[in-house]
């Protein structure tokens, strides 16, 4: 269903390369993360990741389209899950030489700001914003990504008091 068009980057789960989806001709971001069980905090990492992106929903957020089934459901190593795509990330926006105007910047602080307080507001607290897992669009959009550190507070008592709604 996809065709992989570019290598994007690499980290410490697997690669992430831009496709075009067959059927619609968008650009889609696919992530591969292999021998996902050789480590079991690593394991974990990415359940909760998937598991909180097909729950999040909102504009300022990375969409998961889907997640690509395994050849053998019953034996496999490599994940891939197709998201959103995005045209950089704030860290390369940063170190390039592209000037950002402050009504860029003061766009790009809003939108990240919106996105942090949706998750708040979800009981979601990401614990890695950082430039690198902001993406961001030319048009100023921002879609904040990587929730593998991330945790939900639902049910946690001590970190509820401190986002529950007054």
């Amino acid at each position: 269903n996809y065709e992989c068009e570019k290598l994007l980057g690499t980290g410490s789960y697997g690669s992430v390369v831009m496709a075009i989806q067959k059927s619609t001709g968008k650009k889609v971001a696919i992530k591969r993360m292999e021998n996902i069980f050789d480590d079991e905090i690593d394991c974990k990492r990415i359940l909760r990741e998937v598991t909180l992106l097909r729950k999040l929903k909102h504009p300022f957020v990375v969409e998961l389209i889907e997640i690509l089934e395994p050849n053998n459901p019953s034996n496999f190593e490599t994940l891939y899950v197709v998201m959103e795509y995005a045209e950089s990330d704030l860290k390369k926006v940063l170190k390039s030489s592209i000037h950002l105007g402050l009504l860029h910047i003061q766009t790009i602080m809003y939108n990240i700001l919106c996105a942090i307080k949706y998750l708040h507001e979800s009981n979601v607290i990401h614990r890695d914003i950082k430039p690198a897992n902001i993406l961001v669009n030319e048009d100023c959009t921002v879609k904040l990504c990587d929730f593998g550190l991330a945790r939900s507070v639902t049910g946690v008592e001590s970190a509820s008091v401190i986002f529950s709604k007054k």
